[in-house]
């Protein structure tokens, strides 16, 4: 038996080795002279190819995971705390069901998709410029926004889709459910043999008391096609800015790193196969040896065998005696 881990890291194949490079993109944030715009530039090439090469995707489906991807490292700056962590959820009505991104403030990210697209979709060649997405993801559904700042309870956010784009859907979440006037643009770009060439974004949004005016200048500019004609193999922040903002004036306020990152693992599988409950752990350790949890978010496949489940079952009856009397009288 096999079972989705719902939180998961490291796919089927080992661990990297702990002297290889980490594999890197970078973050920035930025305020314009007048301190109306605050300008925040995403370039993450490197961890969606890590993502994408742990999952074995490319293509169609590497755009619709480096757009979420983009848009989550993006997503995670907003309350400007480095241990926020933002979980987007876009459920449509496209052949990929759900996409899931999840960030946090301090640099780290993944994301997954709840199912692959038909091959004969995935294997389509990716045209230059603009990719839509709004036909593999669902032009119609919900997005759903979870922030967690730490404390007693996460914020959640649900509104419709408008037009299952994930970037241009978040864009709307912001200015409507958060009220913060916000411009939100990513771009992928694929090799024609459907690797990564490179992934990059720009938010842009006023502060309190600035005119929306200046946002709506930046989203005209991102969306008439200036991202998506930079070359992302070498872009760099300052052109993803003056992307946004042209020849506005702006300060560099904070810069970091990003890395995939997947805490998936032994700890994380008990805690799924957790939900079974007690009875089913202990009828599936006498029926097979090894369980199989394989991590939704980079592929990595944890084994369990029957002793791992047989502990997991004795601690759910430990922790809820009242269900194990009930049972054993049964």
């Amino acid at each position: 038996m096999s079972a989705d881990e719902s939180k998961p890291s490291r796919p089927a194949h080992e661990a990297a080795d702990a002297d290889e490079p980490e594999r890197l993109g970078s973050l920035r944030r930025c305020v314009n002279g007048d301190d109306t715009l605050r300008i925040v530039t995403v370039e993450c090439a490197e961890p969606l190819r890590e993502l994408c090469e742990r999952c074995e995707i490319d293509g169609l489906e590497a755009v619709v995971l480096g757009r979420a991807m983009v848009a989550g490292y993006l997503m995670a700056t907003v309350a400007k705390n480095e241990h926020e962590r933002m979980r987007v959820q876009l459920r449509g009505e496209g052949p990929v069901g759900t996409v899931i991104v999840d960030t946090h403030g301090d640099g780290r990210g993944r994301a997954a998709l709840q199912a692959r697209l038909p091959e004969a979709l995935a294997r389509r060649p990716v045209e230059a410029g603009r990719v839509s997405i709004g036909p593999f993801v669902g032009e119609s559904g919900f997005l759903t926004v979870t922030r967690d700042l730490g404390l007693a309870r996460p914020y959640q956010g649900t509104v419709e889709l408008v037009s299952g784009e994930l970037d241009e859907d978040l864009e709307a979440y912001l200015s409507e459910s958060e009220q913060l006037p916000s411009t939100l643009r990513c771009v992928v770009q694929i090799e024609p043999d459907g690797s990564v060439v490179g992934a990059a974004g720009v938010l842009v949004q006023t502060f309190p008391g600035s005119d929306p005016a200046e946002v709506d200048a930046a989203r005209e500019r991102l969306r008439d096609g200036r991202l998506e004609a930079l070359d992302l193999r070498r872009v760099t922040h300052a052109e993803l800015a003056h992307a946004a903002v042209g020849e506005t004036g702006y300060r560099v306020v904070h810069e970091h790193s990003l890395r995939f990152d997947c805490p998936c693992g032994p700890e994380n599988a008990r805690r799924v196969v957790s939900t079974l409950g007690a009875e089913d752990l202990e009828a599936l350790a006498r029926e097979q040896e090894t369980t199989e949890v394989r991590c939704n978010f980079c592929g990595r496949v944890t084994v369990l065998d029957a002793s791992d489940l047989r502990d997991v079952a004795s601690q759910i009856r430990a922790a809820n005696p009242n269900v194990a009397s009930a049972e054993s009288s049964s």
